[in-house]
């Protein structure tokens, strides 16, 4: 009786209907258990910050989810990150708003481009090739900056990125429009098709026909432009731009996405699950700091819960694999 029990829940967890429901229930509960204990998380001024520190890494996370999906992986967030918010801090004293924030997209749409040159041209590993292009860019931006925090006086920048819709954030409302641009690309064009069959068997795709190369390298590109947005709200919440503003930002990015339900293996992504797993993460962090830990035990529970998501694809896909076989 107890082993049926435990046979049912596991095929309750991992179905469809429970993959859909586990992160906003998840969510909701930590939600309510953190109210409970500290009554602060609820008010206003909180929820704003969870949901702009929601918003910086989920608009990274939308175009990671792309990259996942395909089998790719772009470790240079940080990067792109500050080469996109340096460049506009130096243009915006001498340009309009509108000017500066295209000049860092088209940045962020460059080395997207840069990446998808290095991985998809010159056939090198796109963990090891975005990690090397993070350490190029890294290095372009403290060059850039001699490695000095550039200001951003413009107050009409800083009303437009750290403004709000009634109670809602700006930067947030920018993140779901992308997410469901994303979500829109990845499962109802041709690319989004080509973007899921590269990952599922890349091999298979090509003697399909599919253009290998170049769906990679605009993968890369809408990845790179994602980045570059949220260097524009960064650089806004900050009113400065340096080299070292996001380091380490690309692990709380990949971890959002594993964590909603894109599979690390590729050919299966979901932009719904990523804007959970981002808010999830903000709802978590913020708690941390609600509750007084420190910042480094943040790094602690980000290991885990990454470790725990990826573990628990691995055994829906064992399991998946087990009922056919049967």
């Amino acid at each position: 009786m107890p082993s049926s029990y435990w046979t049912r829940a596991r095929d309750l967890l991992f179905s469809r209907y429970g993959k859909r429901l586990y992160l906003p229930l998840g969510l909701v509960a930590a939600g309510i258990c953190i109210g409970i204990f500290r009554p602060a998380f609820w008010t206003a001024g909180n929820i704003n910050n969870v949901l702009v520190s929601a918003a910086f890494s989920g608009i990274c996370a939308c175009g990671m989810t792309i990259l996942i999906t395909a089998g790719l992986i772009d470790l240079s967030v940080a990067g792109v990150i500050a080469i996109s918010a340096i460049t506009m801090a130096y243009i915006l004293p001498k340009s309009t708003v509108g000017l500066a924030m295209t000049v860092a997209l088209l940045i962020g749409l460059s080395l997207g481009l840069v990446n998808g040159f290095v991985v998809a041209i010159m056939k090198i590993p796109p963990f090891i090739g975005t990690l090397g292009t993070l350490y190029l860019f890294l290095g372009a931006a403290f060059i850039l900056t001699h490695g000095r925090v550039v200001a951003i006086p413009s107050k009409n920048f800083r009303r437009l990125t750290t403004g709000a819709v009634g109670p809602i954030p700006m930067s947030f409302i920018v993140f779901l429009i992308f997410a469901l641009f994303c979500g829109w690309l990845l499962h109802c064009t041709y690319f989004g098709r080509h973007i899921r069959a590269i990952g599922s068997n890349e091999e298979a795709s090509r003697l399909a026909g599919i253009p290998i190369t170049r769906t990679k390298i605009l993968a890369f590109m809408l990845s790179g432009i994602g980045f570059s947005i949220a260097a524009i709200f960064i650089a806004g919440r900050l009113a400065s731009a340096e080299g070292n503003m996001s380091i380490g930002f690309e692990m709380s990015v990949i971890a959002a996405v594993v964590v909603g339900g894109t599979s690390m293996r590729g050919g299966e992504g979901t932009l719904l699950g990523t804007v959970f797993g981002t808010l999830l993460f903000a709802v978590l962090s913020n708690a941390l700091n609600l509750f007084g830990v420190g910042s480094y035990w943040q790094y602690v529970l980000l290991g885990v819960v990454l470790i725990c998501a990826i573990a628990a694809g691995n055994l829906r896909i064992s399991d998946v694999a087990v009922r056919g076989d049967e």
